[in-house]
């Protein structure tokens, strides 16, 4: 359960960052009501951060018809977190998809969660190629 807050609030914070706002851990962590892993949050702020710009790449060939420009924030941010996951640790598959898909159901619009499932899935059919550019956390 920890893990999961955990995620709520590095989702948030990435959403924060598409909008210029630096993380702030410490205060993030303390205005969260739940408890969190502090270090499993920075593992995936970070790694979001790090890597966007290739993050994005993968994110735009698996989009189809959708530049990451276009997308609506809620599923850029579940989309980079989701992606950060499939490529950049080694959290189990179907857990970082069912984790973003919940995500979508809970904050994004009415087709959200497919779209974010579809393409979660296409990138985790291709994690073999496109890993390996990526430092595992």
């Amino acid at each position: 359960m920890a893990r999961t807050a955990t995620r709520l609030l590095a989702f948030y914070m990435i959403f924060q960052a598409d909008f210029g706002q630096d993380p702030d851990y410490s205060q993030a962590m303390q205005e969260f009501a739940r408890p969190v892993n502090e270090d499993f949050l920075r593992q995936l702020v970070d790694g979001v951060h790090s890597h966007g710009r290739y993050l994005d790449e993968v994110i735009s060939l698996y989009a189809r018809g959708w530049s990451v420009d276009r997308l609506p924030r809620v599923d850029r941010a579940i989309l980079r977190l989701g992606a950060w996951e499939l490529l950049g640790t080694d959290i189990p598959p179907a857990v970082a998809i069912n984790e973003a898909v919940k995500l979508a159901k809970d904050y994004g619009g009415a087709e959200s969660s497919a779209f974010i499932n579809g393409v979660l899935d296409s990138i985790k059919e291709q994690r073999a190629e496109l890993a390996p550019g990526l430092e595992k956390t």
